[in-house]
């Protein structure tokens, strides 16, 4: 019989109805203690009138079948009934159809006294040491029952059972053998039963008990109550619960050795939720994983995710056991879906969490922030303390912060380390300077630019008569200009041909003035080391220090270093040296 998924997730998921009585019959109450822990899905259907005919099963949905209904269907000999597992067991069975294979070979020869004698040697391998052999109807299947002493989880003893049939060769198919409990598949959506058998020896059935020789003993439920107690106490449970821990992890590693990353996460998260709870203090753990599995893999999201959530945790095992939180499990579904929300998404969407930063981190970021500052204005203003005991105190006050927090930030403010913070950042710029003083590097070319500049700076008889401003064809993207009126009239000058100085200075630090191409705003495209080149050129006519350098930068761009600067920003940096060096030495 196959799995019977029950889309209706509203009735309570428990293996023992303990308010229900149980029949006054000593054989109803064995009956019942034996197979009516679980009285959802039943399967009930009619006597076929030819015996050979197989049943037309039906389900009973909707309600549960109560132990003293039960019994009486059991008892009407023109009404058939089957029962299905909850999570818990106190028996399995082992089903042989009549047109197995393990029932006769190719010449036709019954070797089913044989298949049985093999799968009872079978199953003494995992402690099961007696079982008890039926015939189900009038067609001639087989079931061999196992009972227990105690129950046992359903689905380990369903795995269990498999992988030691599967060890001994036996092929486990349905028509030919099949175990019950079956391993089930986990439903998502909706909850998948275990497959449903029929009671052994109702009236009418053709059920009976068999001998070793396949022979009919008794169709006695008495005597069927009596031999099942012996069995049962004879069973090596030690041995099978090692078998059942054995069965589950093979279980697991099975499903990891062909799945992917993705794959295996998934069945990971429904193995967990299919086992449910199993003890007390389980609730958040147990919720948390649903709710992953329904923004990853349901895609489930607001409301319906909640709704996902308390759809699913009330109807898996345990839950009215060990739940502690079930008059509040909606509240505790929304705080978990929320909780999941940021932290997943569904499969195949790209992420939708947004890197927050810690707040230490904005705290600490923030406090770096306010003594760099700090400590470059002093710097810049000449007023940096000698001592280590001096800046310390400076800089409490200046920067609003705690030694601690200066002493977490020493390469800002500390002589030692500021220094080797300073010789590092300008590293790319003095690379190439020599020994001696860098304003000498070339003495012959500065001279002749100095001296051709201030000729035609000074010429302030060639200014007034053109009117215009001209410029070192060397030193300025400009060339001298063509026309004299070209320059003189305001209304025709173009953005190619830049704009009319109106202050005695040169350049002007106001208008985008570009030197040979890389002003403020140009958009040049310089390979890095050559740009690196004239920056370290720059700088040896200016004749810096590193310390000086470092204030120079950190006044123009906001208090940040080279080593902070973006490459844009670094060719606007050659047109501030550049400009510095021509004011400061024609100015």
């Amino acid at each position: 019989m196959l799995n019977q998924p029950n889309p209706k997730k509203s009735r309570p998921k428990s293996d023992f109805l303990t308010s229900d009585p149980l029949p006054g019959h000593p054989d109803g109450k064995g009956l019942c203690e034996i197979f009516g822990h679980y009285p959802w899905q039943a399967i009930t259907a009619d006597l076929p009138e030819n015996a050979a005919a197989a049943p037309l099963w039906r389900t009973l949905t909707g309600y549960p079948l109560r132990p003293r209904v039960l019994w009486s269907l059991w008892q009407d000999a023109n009404t058939l009934i089957g029962v299905r597992f909850g999570q818990t067991t106190r028996y399995a069975l082992i089903d042989l159809d009549a047109g197995s294979p393990y029932r006769s070979n190719n010449g036709g020869k019954d070797q089913s006294a044989e298949s049985i004698a093999t799968l009872r040697a079978a199953l003494e391998t995992i402690g099961i040491a007696r079982t008890l052999l039926i015939r189900s109807s009038w067609n001639g299947g087989l079931h061999l029952y196992v009972p227990l002493p105690e129950a046992v989880n359903t689905f380990n003893l369903a795995v269990a059972l498999e992988g030691c049939l599967k060890a001994q060769g036996f092929e486990i198919k349905p028509g030919q053998l099949e175990i019950f409990p079956n391993p089930k598949t986990y439903g998502v959506t909706i909850f998948v039963e275990y497959n449903a058998h029929r009671l052994p020896l109702q009236p009418g059935s053709g059920s009976c008990v068999l001998d070793d020789a396949l022979q009919p003993v008794t169709d006695s439920l008495s005597h069927f109550l009596w031999i099942w107690e012996q069995a049962a106490e004879a069973q090596d449970m030690e041995m099978l619960h090692r078998a059942l821990s054995v069965g589950r992890n093979n279980r697991r590693r099975r499903a990891r050795r062909t799945l992917s990353l993705t794959q295996t996460w998934r069945a990971d998260l429904e193995i967990e939720i299919a086992e449910g709870w199993t003890d007390y203090g389980q609730t958040n753990r147990l919720l948390k994983t649903i709710a992953c599995y329904g923004v990853v893999f349901e895609r489930h999201q607001g409301t319906a995710l909640i709704d996902y959530i308390c759809r699913i945790a009330p109807h898996l095992p345990g839950y009215r056991q060990y739940c502690r939180h079930q008059g509040e499990i909606r509240r505790r579904a929304i705080a978990w879906a929320r909780a999941a929300e940021k932290y997943y998404w569904p499969m195949g969407s790209p992420t939708s969490t947004e890197s927050t930063p810690n707040q230490n981190e904005v705290r600490s970021q923030d406090a770096r922030c306010r003594i760099q500052r700090a400590a470059q204005q002093l710097l810049t203003l000449g007023q940096m303390p000698t001592t280590v005991r001096a800046r310390v105190q400076v800089l409490i006050t200046m920067a609003q912060t705690s030694a601690q927090t200066l002493y977490k930030h020493l390469g800002l403010w500390h002589p030692d380390h500021l220094s080797a913070s300073i010789a590092e950042d300008s590293k790319p710029f003095l690379a190439q300077q020599p020994e001696q003083s860098p304003v000498t590097a070339d003495p012959e070319r500065d001279q002749k630019d100095a001296a051709s500049f201030k000729a035609g700076f000074n010429d302030r008889s060639n200014l007034e008569k053109t009117g215009a401003l001209q410029t070192l064809e060397r030193l300025m993207k400009g060339e001298s200009s063509a026309g004299h009126d070209a320059g003189s009239n305001l209304n025709l000058i173009s953005p190619e041909r830049g704009v009319r100085g109106e202050t005695l200075s040169f350049p002007q630090p106001d208008q985008a003035i570009e030197m040979e191409g890389l002003g403020p705003t140009s958009g040049s495209q310089i390979p890095l080391s050559e740009l690196f080149d004239k920056l370290a050129d720059q700088v040896k006519r200016l004749g810096w220090t590193a310390e000086q350098i470092m204030h120079f930068i950190a006044a123009r761009f906001e208090g940040r270093r080279r080593s902070q600067l973006q490459d844009e920003e670094l060719i606007t940096l050659l047109y501030y040296l550049r400009q510095a060096y021509w004011q400061g030495a024609y100015s």
